[in-house]
């Protein structure tokens, strides 16, 4: 199954889930339905450590996307895939925004996207992308009707702002295990150190700042692509996890070694 199929298959599996009046019978897909916003998705987040705050008792759509990478990947990979590299993807906005830094924001969709729905110029609603045709999309939504549900969209439909396409194969820049995705494959990486831009540098600034690494003034690493001398305090602090005995290894440089033992980490 592929990681895209994964995270469909969980949010399928959800249908029917009825948003609770109280914080109540959280568990139960229909027990205790009403229009409190209380969500098993949103305690379950809170619990793991996501956002700045308790989601529950608030609008849960995006939250329910969260909820199913949660599921399919553990929270550190989980919002690697998802290109969340702050604490504010509980919000539409914020996660469309996400995607957006990452490059990884348009309006051409694909099975295991997550779809964001706009009115009046905001985004106001997002959900899984189930299945694509060459003229309708389906879709699974949380908090639609106050419920999980399936929902079928022309491509063409003015409600759809755009899609976030996920990294579903993030950091794979070195043998993917075969138990995972059912082969290899091998991507190029370049050496990263101070003075580099472009992807490969925002792929370890997400690392450092999932593992809450944070740059030698106590700051939150910014994932923007660009090494600077933040970055390679990050760096630095990251190879100290990942070679605590061994010193010589932290320079602050991305090498093979580095690489390699970064992207180790995230399976």
């Amino acid at each position: 199954m592929s990681d895209a199929a994964k995270v469909i298959s969980i949010a399928l599996a959800e249908v029917g889930y009825r948003e609770k009046a109280t914080n109540a019978s959280l568990d139960l897909a229909t027990a205790n339905a009403g229009t409190g916003n209380w969500t098993k998705y949103a305690r379950d987040l809170w619990n793991a450590g996501y956002y700045n705050g308790n989601k529950n008792g608030y609008a849960w759509c995006d939250v329910f996307v969260d909820w199913c990478f949660y599921k399919a990947f553990g929270k550190t990979e989980g919002q690697l895939v998802e290109c969340q590299s702050g604490t504010l993807g509980a919000a539409c906005p914020y996660s469309a925004g996400y995607y957006k830094a990452q490059g990884r924001y348009d309006r051409t969709p694909r099975a295991g996207d997550q779809v964001f729905f706009q009115q009046n110029g905001a985004l106001v609603h997002t959900g899984i992308v189930a299945e694509v045709t060459s003229a309708r999309i389906v879709t699974v939504e949380g908090n639609s009707s106050n419920m999980v549900k399936k929902n079928t969209y022309a491509r063409t439909s003015g409600a759809i702002a755009g899609y976030g396409h996920p990294l579903y194969t993030a950091g794979t820049a070195a043998a993917v295990p075969k138990e995972k995705y059912g082969g290899e494959m091998t991507v190029k990486v370049n050496e990263l150190k101070e003075g580099c831009v472009g992807a490969q540098v925002k792929t370890v600034q997400r690392v450092c700042y999932a593992r809450g690494i944070l740059d030698g003034a106590g700051r939150q690493i910014a994932v923007d692509g660009e090494f600077g001398s933040a970055t390679r305090q990050a760096v630095v602090k990251l190879q100290k996890q990942l070679f605590p005995a061994d010193s010589a290894k932290w320079d602050g440089v991305v090498g093979p070694e580095t690489w390699r033992a970064t992207l180790a980490a995230l399976w």
